[in-house]
């Protein structure tokens, strides 16, 4: 299986150029799936006005959906989409004529601008069931959380894509922490970020594929480029089937102690059995 990560980012306030950019580098590829970075169709900003919400539907998504039915493949991208009850970061998952929403669930304050303050946050896991595999869907900080790799997991992941937007002090720490998670789910990991200055800050790309043992297996560089990886399905199963998932801790109420030194007369209760211990 090939997909092809397509870290260029998205240009603020012109959604038609977004879809030419990733229609030419879309059609140039023969690719099973196309992953494009966290809020590519609007451009990754915190201003809602700049981010064209009423044009996006129309200029891009809907030409994304034909283009997945001309090229065959599907195509994962951000895009930002409004409801009653607010404004969500997603990642569509565009099958032809078919398009999914996930929801980010882990807003960042550390980047280019303060999520929390623009968007509310998902609740909702999704599984992407594609040619035999189960594609696991987040953005972000979303995979910070361990408790999302042990869903996955749980629920027989084979691999997990994951698109973003992330500065390079964001992307060192998410690196650290989704690689050693990788290692411990046995849970490969594609990570598509975008590049380019953004609300004044740089994105630092670096997109990746990381293998089940945590180690990268290929990864893309601090400029605009397109990836194209080959994924043997072979090494997802063993993986998968060599998965050994730690039991949860289900924690009690937690003792409180105290190791002040002093004359020897300092006590302590038990916390199991309600005993006066001296200490």
């Amino acid at each position: 299986m090939k997909i092809t990560l397509v870290q260029s980012r998205g240009i603020m306030m012109d959604p038609t150029v977004n879809f030419f950019k990733a229609r030419m580098r879309i059609n140039n590829v023969d690719s099973d799936i196309f992953v494009l970075p966290e809020m590519f169709c609007s451009g990754y900003t915190g201003d809602k006005k700049m981010m064209t919400l009423p044009q996006l539907e129309g200029k891009i998504v809907s030409k994304i959906s034909e283009l997945s039915v001309n090229r065959g493949s599907t195509i994962i991208m951000g895009c930002p989409r409004e409801y009653d009850d607010g404004l969500y970061d997603c990642a569509l998952v565009v099958c032809g004529k078919e398009v999914s929403e996930y929801r980010k669930m882990i807003l960042s304050t550390d980047g280019a601008f303060d999520e929390t303050q623009i968007f509310k946050a998902g609740d909702r896991p999704m599984i992407m069931d594609h040619m035999g595999l189960r594609l696991g869907i987040s953005v972000g900080y979303d995979l910070l959380s361990a408790e999302l790799f042990r869903f996955y997991a749980e629920k027989d992941v084979d691999m997990i894509i994951c698109i973003a937007a992330m500065t390079e002090k964001q992307m060192d720490r998410f690196d650290k922490i989704v690689r050693s998670r990788s290692a411990e789910f046995s849970m490969p990991v594609i990570v598509c970020n975008m590049v380019g200055p953004d609300c004044g800050i740089n994105l630092i790309g670096r997109s990746k594929f990381i293998g089940p043992d945590g180690n990268n297996i290929e990864a893309c560089t601090e400029s605009s480029d397109v990836r194209v990886i080959t994924v043997d399905e072979s090494i997802l199963k063993e993986a998968k089937a060599a998965r050994v998932i730690t039991p949860e801790v289900v924690l009690g109420e937690c003792i409180e102690i105290s190791t002040e030194s002093g004359n020897g007369e300092n006590k302590a209760t038990c916390p199991y059995t309600g005993a006066i211990l001296d200490h």
